[in-house]
């Protein structure tokens, strides 16, 4: 019994590897056009009360009233912050820049909080 030799193009290529994010299958946050939150839906699962919210926060700015430029969602380590943030981001559209950032980031002596939201 003779046992065959891989060939070349039999091989997988290696060389490039897909990094998928924690959070890379959302795509919104879920909503229905009267802002209630679907069971499952745009890669969004359970949280409707602050999905919904977040709703209302969207529209806000989508109509122009919300001033400044940043949203600071705050909790307990786990309960969702990043997707709910990344789901507002995608649900205004790609060129809404989605930024993550600890709190020890924004703490520095060599820069004030507002600074540092800023840049």
């Amino acid at each position: 019994m003779t046992t065959a030799t891989p060939k070349i193009a039999d091989m997988k290529d290696m060389t490039k590897i897909e990094r998928i994010g924690a959070h890379s299958h959302i795509r919104g946050l879920g909503l229905d056009d009267s802002l209630e939150a679907r069971k499952v839906g745009q890669g969004m699962v359970g949280q409707k009360d602050a999905r919904r919210a977040a709703g209302v926060i969207l529209n806000m700015i989508k109509e122009g009233r919300i001033a400044g430029r940043a949203v600071l969602i705050a909790g307990q380590p786990g309960t969702g912050k990043t997707a709910i943030a990344m789901g507002m981001a995608k649900a205004l559209g790609e060129e809404t820049p989605f930024t993550t950032m600890a709190g020890s980031e924004i703490f520095s002596l060599e820069m004030s909080k507002t600074e540092s939201l800023t840049q």
